[in-house]
């Protein structure tokens, strides 16, 4: 079969959707299994730990089929993420009692105006990141910090790994940006073209993401637009 000169972004949004559909099954089948295995019990402690190998990997797999189907979603023309409005401040300030991929501090900027539009895409958004660090600093830990600058609310997720490359920060969310990323300890390469998918949702909410920092001091910069608190209805 001849290899076609261009792919309609609209066919493969609907085939790389079929394909999270079908993969999801398997990895469900996985997870039940690992979860009654680990409640009858296991005989030693290396097949406990094996066991509990299987489930961090499903786990990632299951990660990775959310991303792809952001990017299907994007690509068929949808709303990646369904995410509401909302203060980021309080969305994110959870983090610190979460369980979450590395150590974090979270700061929130007290008085600012921190009600977004798709605020809550950012808790998906800041955890894609926290996985990032955890694949790229030797000794992971993370600070996000939340405040307003003027139409936007401004999410920093900092670390102390290297900062993404000068020269790759404008390719860097974007799909053909991942393969410069790949292999380079300044691209901060996130697995499941990580970046990318977090370009992509959100976009769908209005929203930016940009690199920014220095070695030793690594920031991730998403940008939200401020919205207005909806008032509940008169009684």
């Amino acid at each position: 079969m001849a290899k076609p000169d261009v792919i309609d972004g609209d066919e493969m949004g609907h085939v790389l959707g079929l394909l999270v559909h079908d993969l999801r099954n398997p990895a469900a089948t996985i997870t039940a299994n690992v979860d009654f295995l680990q409640e009858v019990g296991l005989p030693d402690n290396d097949s406990v730990e094996a066991l509990q190998d299987v489930k961090l990997a499903v786990g990632e797999l299951r990660r990775g089929l959310d991303m792809l189907a952001w990017i299907s979603r994007w690509l068929t023309g949808q709303v990646p993420l369904e995410a509401a409005n909302g203060d980021a401040g309080v969305f994110l300030e959870r983090l610190e009692r979460a369980d979450t991929p590395v150590p974090v501090t979270v700061e929130i900027e007290s008085g600012g105006q921190l009600y977004a539009r798709g605020a809550q895409v950012a808790v998906e958004v800041v955890d894609l990141l926290l996985h990032n660090t955890r694949a790229n600093v030797a000794e992971p830990s993370a600070t996000v910090r939340v405040f307003q600058d003027g139409g936007h609310v401004v999410i920093e997720v900092q670390d102390a790994g290297e900062a993404i490359a000068p020269e790759l920060r404008d390719a860097a969310f974007t799909l053909e940006g991942q393969k410069a990323l790949k292999g380079r300890l300044d691209g901060r390469y996130s697995r499941f073209v990580g970046l990318f998918a977090a370009a992509v949702v959100l976009d769908g909410v209005g929203g930016t993401i940009e690199a920014d920092g220095e070695t030793g001091a690594a920031v991730f910069r998403i940008l939200l637009r401020g919205a207005r608190p909806t008032r509940p209805p008169s009684a």
